[in-house]
């Protein structure tokens, strides 16, 4: 087993000078407090308790002529006067560079701006500086979430927690800029900080295993441990060596350590020497001249449980195969898939010694056969079908058969997404993008089979706006302008006035979700991907139609459809509009047509003009009212 240490690891310089300060103080024969664990590691504080110095909640705790330390992560201006006030005496374990973070905030807010934090909300050391701010309230930015409910400013400026992750808070600073106006960002995660990602996502790349030192309460070494994962290693994150367990390696693995900056140099050598002396033990365990760790064994199912099944396979003692190391997803039961007698090739999975059961996996072996597929699929660029398992901050994690993958959240969709967590569980086709099996490492693309989906719907829509092709689409989504029409997984605009030949006032008066209608293309910007439908083309025109059994002098119904300055425009029941002209309203040429009509009356109207070129019909409401007192009289 061969362990390496990253290039950066364990305390940064802030925690070192914190570490210092306090075993200078405590040597000086008066006892000694902190506000706070002075870092975020049990096992350090704990040897401070240990020689003396405690750690206290609040300043109530204090007693008399015990001197006050203010840990790493600092505190907000009211706390050094509570301590001045009470005459207690106080020494500053700050850490420069978060002290640096509060003299920035203090002094722009002091001279007016607006601050966004960008941190862990309850984190102390984003607290300390919060409490620094002046005047206007900061807001707080931990998750797209919160930029999302953050309201939009002229100016502001953004000061970053000296521990977040880089790569998250770049995603944040983007987002945030679309709702600022004039932004500036001082960039303050600590150097440390970036150098220690940096190497941990490097060391990561290039091992079977990662183990991440340090408290689980420290932040920034959860933060290590999620680029790890990231970067594709089986990461295990551990406070002490206590935790290590043997069935996390084999002989034969690379294996790499990492620590977060308050986990002492101590904890690490003492992991690193456990690694050590595990490594030894298991090249002892896994040395036999027959069979070893990795040999490829035909056998036969001699004896068969629900949970597991015994193998003979020509050695003196026969092979345990679990039903979790039979297939992926395992079967309920190994008697519904297996039956004695039955032919196995399968791999051994641990060191064959004389005491101790050999045990084989099929499914181990069968792996073996998907990189094949995988690769195959990764060098003819074909996609494959996966499944999402687990949703990360900087992606999701999938299974294909029992091969795990990543695809990073900049490659989950067509567009950009602040979570993938709504494809857990659900079964997808991918693009390979990055294979590699002796690491273990395997990279896809959901975004590139959406394009090329995408590409060919959009196809499907080019040939019908360029042929006039008649398509069926399904209604999506009523709005009071129109309708959004679904045609071949591709949305567009169905405008009111491109609906119906007649005048229509609501759209839901005759489309509702879900009714397939027939539409066709009236526009298409295939630079911004929009397209807008007509459904009116696809039903008959009026004026190729109804027009043809009217004739000048026929008195009709009609119904006013809306009122202009110098007339009304009136509907016939067969869809034809025309213009009922204010001449034509009435004799009294001081009325208007409001005066004569209201939009929904019914009335009768006299045809009197009729342009089947210029398709314009002309109506007399006077004339028709004349005509019938005429017949009325005789």
């Amino acid at each position: 087993m061969e362990i390496y240490k990253a290039k950066v690891l364990g305390f940064c310089y802030g925690v070192k000078r914190a570490m210092k300060i306090v075993n200078d103080t405590s040597q000086e024969g008066q006892p000694v407090v902190t506000l706070g664990p002075l870092i975020h590691n049990p096992q350090a504080v704990k040897r401070l308790m240990n020689r003396g110095v405690r750690s206290v909640n609040n300043l109530e705790e204090v007693k008399n002529k015990e001197i006050v330390i203010i840990r790493s992560h600092g505190v907000g201006p009211s706390c050094y006067n509570d301590i001045k006030c009470k005459n207690l005496t106080l020494v500053d374990a700050t850490c420069p560079f978060v002290k640096r973070n509060q003299d920035i905030a203090k002094k722009l807010s002091h001279e007016g701006h607006q601050l966004i934090l960008i941190g862990e909300k309850n984190h102390p050391e984003l607290k300390s500086i919060a409490a620094w701010v002046e005047g206007k309230h900061p807001v707080i930015i931990e998750n797209m979430e919160d930029v999302q409910r953050m309201p939009s400013f002229d100016e502001a400026h953004i000061v970053i927690q000296t521990t977040f992750s880089m790569v998250l808070a770049e995603e944040l600073i983007a987002s945030i800029q679309k709702k600022v106006g004039t932004l500036g960002v001082h960039k303050t995660i600590c150097q440390a900080t970036s150098e220690r990602q940096k190497a941990a996502k490097e060391l990561a790349g290039k091992v079977n295993v990662m183990i991440v030192i340090g408290g689980r309460n420290s932040a920034n070494t959860g933060r290590l441990a999620e680029v790890c994962r990231a970067a594709g290693a089986r990461t295990h994150h551990i406070e002490t060596a206590k935790e290590i367990r043997k069935e996390w390696f084999h002989s034969q693995y690379k294996v790499g350590i990492t620590a977060g900056a308050s986990t002492p140099d101590w904890i690490i050598e003492e992991v690193v020497c456990i690694m050590e002396d595990m490594g030894k033990m298991l090249e002892m365990e896994e040395q036999n001249l027959d069979y070893k760790k990795g040999d490829v064994i035909n056998g036969e199912v001699i004896e068969l449980f629900d949970n597991r099944a015994y193998v003979s396979f020509g050695y003196k003692t026969e092979a345990v195969l679990p039903i979790h190391e039979y297939s992926y997803p395992e079967p309920e039961s190994l008697k519904d898939v297996l039956k004695i007698g039955d032919p196995i090739k399968a791999v051994i999975v641990n060191g064959v010694r004389e005491d101790n059961p050999i045990y084989i996996s099929k499914i181990k072996l069968d792996r073996l056969s998907e990189w094949d597929d995988v690769e195959a699929a990764f060098e003819k660029g074909e996609p494959v079908e996966c499944e999402g398992i687990e949703s990360i901050k900087v992606g999701l994690l999938i299974q294909i058969n029992s091969l795990r993958g990543f695809i990073p959240l900049s490659q989950g969709d067509l567009r950009f997404v602040h979570s993938l967590s709504n494809l857990v569980g659900k079964k997808f086709m991918a693009k390979i993008l990055e294979v590699d099996r002796a690491k273990n490492r395997l990279v896809l693309s959901r975004k590139a089979v959406l394009e090329v989906q995408r590409d060919e719907e959009l196809k499907v829509i080019e040939d019908a706006y360029a042929n006039g092709d008649t398509l069926q689409g399904t209604v999506k989504k009523i709005m009071p302008y129109g309708a959004f029409i679904g045609v071949n997984g591709v949305e567009g605009l169905l405008h009111i006035s491109d609906i119906s030949w007649k005048k229509i006032a609501k759209v839901e008066d005759v489309l509702q979700p879900g009714e397939v209608i027939d539409v066709k293309i009236k526009s298409y910007d295939a630079e911004k991907q929009r397209i807008s439908f007509t459904h009116k083309e696809c039903i008959p025109n009026p004026w190729e139609t109804s027009i043809h059994g009217h004739k000048i002098d026929d008195v009709v119904d009609a119904k006013v459809v809306k009122i202009l300055d110098f007339g009304a425009i009136v509907e016939l029941a067969d869809g034809l509009t025309g213009l009922l002209h204010v001449n034509e309203m009435t004799n009294d040429h001081n009325k208007k047509p409001g005066d004569v009509c209201n939009v929904g009356d019914a009335i009768k109207v006299r045809i009197i003009g009729i342009d089947e070129e210029r398709r314009r019909i002309s109506f007399s409401l006077a004339e028709a009212i004349n005509q019938e007192t005429t017949e009325d009289a005789e």
